[in-house]
């Protein structure tokens, strides 16, 4: 059986066909692990980001209040932000690939347990959600809904609330950090000092969302997954472990393919105590030469008529005579 039968249902109900075999659940272990592991690990990073954002406003507040610029303390300011900005982005390059690849076997191991919404609810959704501008903050998140809902031991099929929350705040993480993109001022302008201060606050504040979202997303990672395979765990039970359609049955212990069960004949054979072959076809025996072309075949003779006589009559005349002997020859002449 498939993960898509209904164990309920028999053979013997005409308004159900079983259904095609769905193949094996995907692991989702090995992502779970991974992901908790570098979700943790940009949150730090998060945290270093805050800490040189921090400084470098704390650093242009100085300078607007003194009017000198320290240029040693303003590169280590650069130095250390630019530090914190490239861990952030390679450690996002990391955490896409791997997150995309769950919520796609995430997404697959849902149509498993029976889910039949299409729309972007459908594995590749999971996987083009997060390559359309702007939309990547919604689908995605509606994707993971969607399965969810499907992903569960429970017959009410509520979607997670992680989920949204998950969404929103990653939503309101971005979009701060995109504003701060666009608020880095120009180093000839006359307020770039002000403007700095600006863009770092923004990317302040982005971080902290960034980190509330990673700790969100763990949750969620971790949840989904565990709900999901409670589900497969029970499909697999009420299903009794049964194998997929189609399949052919196993041979018994110690036979190849090819060969019939101990005491059965093979293909051709007669069951034991049975001849092999009928009678022989009635002819001249193996070895002998056959009668020429229009000759009476050799058989069994036939029986007698009945109307023939069994013995010769007798000769009415008596005994028949001998025959009459030759003439002599002449001798040859002298």
């Amino acid at each position: 059986m498939s993960f898509q039968d209904d164990p309920g249902q028999r053979w013997g109900n005409p308004q159900w066909a079983p259904q095609p075999a769905a193949g094996e659940p995907s692991r989702l272990g090995g992502q779970r692990t991974a992901l908790t592991v570098l979700l943790a690990i940009i949150a730090v990073v998060s945290v270093l980001s805050i800490a040189a954002y921090a400084g470098r406003i704390g650093y242009v507040d100085e300078v607007l209040e003194s009017g000198s610029i320290d240029r040693a303390a303003a590169e280590d300011a650069d130095g250390f932000v630019a530090v914190g900005e490239i861990l952030w982005v390679l450690l996002m390059l990391a955490i896409a690939p791997v997150f995309i690849v769950w919520q796609y076997r995430h997404a697959k191991n849902a149509r498993l347990l029976g889910s039949q919404d299409g729309g972007v609810a459908s594995p590749g959704w999971a996987i083009g959600g997060w390559f359309i501008p702007l939309a990547n903050f919604v689908i995605p998140a509606i994707n993971l809904f969607g399965n969810a809902r499907h992903s569960t031991t429970s017959a009410e099929r509520r979607g997670p609330a992680i989920v949204p929350v998950w969404a929103v705040c990653w939503g309101l993480a971005a979009a701060l950090d995109r504003g701060a993109q666009a608020s880095i001022p120009d180093e000839l302008s006359s307020d770039y000092l002000d403007r700095l201060r600006t863009a770092d606050t923004l990317s302040l504040a982005a971080n902290v969302g960034y980190i509330a979202a990673a700790v969100l997303a763990v949750v969620m990672v971790r949840t989904l997954t565990t709900r999901q395979e409670a589900a497969l765990a029970t499909r697999m039970t009420s299903i009794g472990h049964q194998q997929p359609y189609a399949s052919w049955p196993a041979a018994p212990p110690g036979a190849q393919y090819g060969q019939q069960p101990y005491g059965q004949p093979g293909y051709g054979q007669q069951p034991y105590g049975q001849p092999a072959y009928g009678p022989p076809p009635a002819g001249p025996p193996y070895g002998q030469p056959a009668p020429p072309y229009g000759q009476p075949q050799p058989g069994p003779n036939p029986p007698p008529s009945p109307f023939a006589p069994s013995d010769p009559p007798p000769n009415a005349d008596g005994p028949a005579a001998p025959p009459a002997p030759p003439p002599p020859v002449p001798p040859p002449a002298p």
